[in-house]
């Protein structure tokens, strides 16, 4: 299973990349990424359609990057992406991405999404389709009949685990795996940040951007000699005041010696991880890149024994 890096994080700023935090080159973290999740929205309908910074240097960097529409994000901002404008992106830059999403049309229930595939397909435009939680599921039938080799799951952020696991398990069962439970095609999951949703199906592809959250909320996530570890640095978490909170600084001192031998694989130190972003984002960014060589059973394995 490959998992894509999703979110929008203060590291899409230009500056971002080339500033130097306590003489340390943030650009490191293009090196720890293998795959990134890039939004149309913020990576090119806000900038006349150019490649920014960030996807140049993921592209420079080797990442597998995939092309998302960024229709919800517009969708949230009172903002419309028109088909023409995708199209031109994707018809400049799409070669430096390994697939491409079709431009959603959000709150509809499947018809005008696939007008937009078939629309972007006649513009000469190789993108794939999305399926979503409250689309008609002839909308489905339909890509699997139109021999559609790679689609996505999509509507999957926000609803809880039980919900999302009946509609899952419906959509696999019946429509995505032949009798014995082998995958029709490559199949991908929008937003998805549940362990054990991950390592339910066998999805191709997924994306997170769970990683990106833990760090803006001060903290890192870690997997080491088979116990996930997760600690707050940042001095601003209410974990730093509360005795239930697992702060760095309220460690014993043989915990705070197994987080400060993680952290030294990526050249970051716990004082580092509590002053700037971007150490907490290099640390989470190589967490959840290993889950594809580690495994997500592993990980689930793992949480039982957070300290």
């Amino acid at each position: 299973m490959k998992l894509f890096l999703a979110g929008e994080t203060p590291l899409a700023k230009d500056e971002g990349w080339s500033q130097n935090v306590d003489g340390w080159q943030v650009g490191a973290l293009s090196r720890v990424m293998k795959r990134r999740l890039i939004s149309y929205y913020y990576h090119g309908f806000h900038i006349g359609n150019r490649l920014s910074k960030e996807v140049s240097i993921a592209h420079e960097s080797g990442m597998d990057m995939f092309l998302d529409s960024g229709a919800y994000s517009a969708f949230t901002q009172d903002e419309t992406i028109s088909i023409d404008r995708y199209a031109d992106y994707i018809r400049r830059h799409g070669k430096i991405y390994s697939v491409k999403a079709n431009l959603d049309d959000i709150g509809d229930t499947g018809a005008k999404s696939w007008a937009n595939l078939k629309a972007l397909e006649s513009l000469g435009c190789q993108v794939f389709p999305v399926f979503h939680y409250d689309d008609d599921l002839r909308y489905l039938k339909m890509m699997l009949d139109g021999g559609y080799r790679f689609i996505a799951l999509g509507g999957l952020v926000g609803a809880s685990r039980n919900v999302l696991r009946e509609w899952l398990d419906e959509m696999w069962g019946k429509y995505l795996t032949h009798s014995n439970g082998a995958p029709r095609l490559q199949v991908h999951g929008f937003g998805l940040t549940d362990f054990e949703l991950m390592a339910r199906y066998p999805w191709f592809s997924i994306d997170s951007s769970s990683w990106v959250m833990s760090g803006i909320f001060g903290g890192c996530v870690f997997y080491e000699k088979g116990k996930l570890y997760k600690v707050t640095f940042s001095e601003e978490s209410p974990d730093q005041r509360y005795l239930e909170g697992w702060h760095y600084n309220r460690l014993p001192d043989i915990m705070k010696a197994v987080v400060d031998k993680f952290l030294q694989q990526h050249n970051v130190t716990a004082q580092q991880c509590a002053t700037h972003y971007s150490f907490r984002h290099l640390v989470n960014a190589a967490t959840y890149q290993s889950l594809e060589s580690t495994g997500v059973n592993k990980f689930i394995r793992a949480q039982e024994t957070l300290f």
